[in-house]
């Protein structure tokens, strides 16, 4: 028996005309054109946008040249001590900033000898002693030869005095002799007048001239001692005698010995206190290379960083043994490769993008040199020589500039991977 099948109610509603509802609203759906959403629109949108911002990166990438990744550096600074000891004070630690001239430590010696310091020190006080009792004796020398001159003035000044009035006495006899003499040779013109009248006797005439004569020799010895008186009154004047012989005793002599005495002493004086002189000298050159062989303070020599302590606050140090290091943060640069094709892009001087990537921070920089061929360059005479396949890569070294700033505490990025853009 065959199952019956029910008709479709839609079937039953077909007009007359054999069309159904169904075709009908295919036709009208046919007829109206097609409508997107909105969310359509800006997916298209952004798609496009996507596609634009890789062809500007594209483009970006075909006129920018990358490197490797590198390491930014800086220029160290070792600070040692110049001196062995033991390190009794550490004013640093890593990551500080330190200024020029700052105190970083100190190293002390205590095994130092101050053996030639304490033989100067004895020296210097005996030879001042020797100088203090050379002084007390050419200040009572220099009393002496002053009292001994005083005595000897006064005694000048009284020989001058006596031979003066011996001077004047004479003086007078030769006055005296020479009017007698006047006197006696008018008595005798008269007598002879007399005579020749015949008024006085011939003996008488006699007389006259005989007294006439002894008194001219009177006068002429008196004239001639007139004239040694006035040789000794000149010499008196000179600090000198004609009459006597000087002794030990006389105060001329004895000034002059003083005063031999008295420039033997001070060129005495003046040798030790040259001495004197040379010994202070040597004191302080052996207190200042005792100072330096005894202790020692370390002192940065610029503005820097404290890199890394390389020794601790109580170690026992040899000479020249580094202590610390520093690194100038305003000397940073870094050293990286890139593809010898990529040079044409590349130019001295011209400016670089550092992409550190431990810190979201850009550092800009400048080409500093370029050097390529490593490996595969060699500066001597060479009878195996150098495949030229291999890898050809640049070295650039990329001065970093320092327009922004560099914290201490990071080291100012020394140590930072990045990653250096060169840009035409």
């Amino acid at each position: 028996m065959t199952p019956q099948i029910p008709e479709r109610p839609q079937d039953a509603k077909a007009d007359i005309n054999g069309v159904s509802d169904d075709d009908r609203s295919g036709s009208r759906q046919a007829e109206e054109p097609i409508r997107r959403s909105r969310a359509a629109n800006v997916f298209i949108l952004i798609l496009a946008g996507g596609l634009a911002v890789t062809a500007v990166a594209v483009l970006a990438n075909f006129l920018t040249a990358r490197s490797r990744d590198a390491v930014v550096e800086a220029t160290p600074i070792d600070i040692k001590t110049p001196i062995s000891g033991i390190l009794v004070e550490l004013r640093a630690k890593a990551g500080s900033a330190v200024s020029a001239g700052q105190s970083l430590g100190r190293v002390e010696d205590p095994r130092a000898s101050g053996l030639e310091l304490r033989n100067l020190k004895t020296s210097l006080l005996t030879a001042g002693s020797d100088l203090e009792e050379l002084d007390e004796e050419v200040a009572k020398q220099r009393l002496l030869v002053e009292t001994i001159r005083n005595d000897a003035d006064q005694q000048q000044a009284l020989e001058i005095e006596r031979s003066s009035r011996e001077l004047q006495r004479l003086e007078a006899e030769v006055r005296r002799s020479r009017e007698e003499v006047a006197f006696i040779d008018r008595d005798l013109k008269r007598q002879q007048t007399l005579f020749r009248a015949g008024a006085v006797a011939e003996t008488v005439v006699d007389r006259a001239s005989t007294d006439l004569a002894r008194e001219r020799e009177q006068l002429a010895a008196l004239e001639e001692r007139l004239a040694g008186q006035k040789s000794v009154v000149a010499a008196a004047r000179k600090n000198l005698t004609l009459t006597t012989t000087r002794s030990n005793f006389d105060p001329a002599v004895r000034l002059q010995e003083a005063k031999l005495k008295l420039q033997r002493l001070e060129g005495r004086r003046r040798t030790q206190a040259k001495r004197v002189e040379g010994l202070t000298k040597q004191l302080e050159t052996a207190g200042v290379a005792r100072g330096l062989q005894s202790e020692s303070t370390l002192v940065s020599p610029r503005q820097a960083v404290v890199w890394r302590l390389l020794a601790n606050q109580g170690d026992t140090l040899r000479a020249e043994a580094p202590v610390l290091q520093l690194i100038d943060c305003k000397d940073r640069f870094i050293t990286t490769f890139v593809k010898e094709s990529d040079l044409n892009r590349v130019r001295i001087g011209g400016p670089a993008r550092i992409d550190l990537v431990g810190d979201s921070l850009d550092l800009r920089g400048e080409v500093a040199t370029i050097r390529s061929g490593l490996g595969r360059v060699s500066l001597k005479d060479d009878t195996n020589p150098i495949p030229i396949n291999l890898a050809r890569e640049s070295q650039v070294r990329v001065r970093i500039l320092n327009d922004i700033p560099a914290p201490p505490l990071k080291f100012c990025y020394v140590g930072f991977t990045a990653r250096v853009s060169f840009e035409r």
